[in-house]
């Protein structure tokens, strides 16, 4: 584990090393909450941290961990900034964007537990902070913890288990609710389960306001966590729930339920990563393999916030995504490859100019026999002056072998800069 940390704390200063040009040329500036404009430190000044969250203050937009404390802009460069790994619903309860300066008090626990809870998303398990900090109620404790609050936690917990496990009692060890906290009839007799605090994920520059003042900006990376727990197997049982209990499925004897958090998403994700409806899974999921990732409250009970599974939608367009791609201007080659969720009867075309000369190749499609999708590599190899290319157009047409005039299932230009983050 120490190793694995130190790797992404090397990999997020080799990122921020070679952002760093880029970074002096434009000048980078971030915008607070309250307007103040603060502008990059010259020379760089670089920062990284992974650890457990010690305390947020909503007035400053600030998250301290590991002894350090950053800054939440509400923008970068006009760019609106977010934790990553976050999420806050609209009205109906639909996790609709990431937590930035704007949703900022939305981390906390009594916001979560109490005014964001929603019928989707009914509450949190487990504090933003440590079980040991939040239960606090010392007269040194920070303002931030909130026993109240822990206690709702705690509660949903034992409530929400309760609620998912006759549904999966069949294939769970027999004393699968002592293991998980609950130890006899009584709610006396409950034993919750500690943890330690939520993560937060930094790594950034050193900015400066008109006085000279120091903040630290995330601007590599800011990502928070209650836990990265992983888990995939095969689905053994699975419940749609109902009736305040949440959609739940057991992988070994493992107990997965839906996140209930409303400051954190509860994504099913289909053969190309992309959103599907949950009721698919709950439709088709007994048997199939999914990986999961989420927060465990204890050792027994994960409570997902991605669900990566091997379905797609059938309601939704057909999908070709496009991945490493490769422009060698000396050796007159282009190349990217990809994927194609729905590839049964159709063909996938490319189209490229150089301003001189056009190619519109049909891609072929390697098609995977479990799962129905397709693999492509596409290559042009001494057709076209690359230098001269500065887009691609992927065009999926109905049809085998299809000509240029078939029906569109799916159509998209990519921009060389772009593609390649120029």
């Amino acid at each position: 584990m120490q190793q694995l940390r130190l790797q992404r704390l090397l990999a997020a200063f080799a990122v921020v090393a070679a952002a760093a040009p880029c970074l002096h040329a434009q000048g980078q500036t971030a915008t607070l909450a309250d307007g103040r404009v603060l502008t990059i430190k010259l020379p760089l000044e670089l920062y990284a941290n992974e650890g457990p969250i010690w305390d947020i203050n909503v007035a400053n937009r600030s998250i301290t961990a590991v002894g350090s404390t950053n800054i939440i802009p509400a923008s970068i460069d006009g760019v609106p900034f977010a934790l990553a790994g976050t999420g806050y619903a609209d009205a109906s309860g639909h996790i609709v964007g990431e937590i930035g300066a704007a949703q900022f008090d939305r981390l906390l626990d009594g916001n979560a537990a109490n005014r964001d809870a929603t019928a989707l998303y009914a509450g949190p398990t487990r504090s933003i902070f440590s079980t040991y900090e939040n239960r606090r109620v010392d007269a040194a404790a920070p303002t931030t913890r909130n026993p109240a609050a822990q206690a709702t936690a705690e509660s949903n917990y034992f409530n929400f288990l309760q609620g998912a496990y006759p549904a999966h009692a069949a294939v769970l060890p027999a004393d699968f609710l002592s293991r998980a906290g609950v130890r006899g009839p009584d709610a006396s007799q409950r034993v919750y389960p500690p943890s330690s605090g939520g993560t937060l994920k930094s790594a950034g520059h050193i900015y400066l306001d008109a006085q000279g003042n120091r903040y630290q900006i995330p601007d590599v990376e800011a990502v928070i966590e209650l836990a990265e727990n992983v888990r995939g197997g095969p689905i053994r049982s699975i419940n749609a729930g109902g009736a305040g209990v949440p959609a739940s499925f057991v992988i070994g004897d493992l107990l997965v339920i839906y996140n209930q958090d409303p400051r954190f998403p509860a994504h099913t994700l289909g053969v190309v990563e992309q959103e599907i409806p949950r009721s698919i899974l709950l439709q088709q999921g007994l048997g199939r393999h999914v990986d999961v990732v989420g927060h465990l409250v204890g050792e027994h009970v994960l409570f997902a916030q991605e669900v990566f599974t091997d379905l797609f939608d059938p309601n939704a367009p057909i999908i070709v995504t496009t991945e490493r791609w490769q422009f060698n201007n000396q050796q007159r080659e282009i190349r990217f490859r990809g994927l194609v969720d729905r590839p049964q009867g159709t063909t996938l075309r490319v189209t490229i100019t150089d301003g001189a000369t056009t190619i519109n190749p049909i891609v072929p499609l390697a098609i995977d026999p479990e799962n129905g999708t397709a693999t492509y590599d596409f290559r042009s190899k001494n057709q076209l002056n690359v230098g001269n290319v500065t887009q691609v157009r992927v065009r999926l047409f109905q049809g085998n072998n299809a000509p240029l005039t078939a029906p569109v299932l799916f159509d998209q230009t990519f921009l060389r800069s772009e593609v390649l983050g120029l």
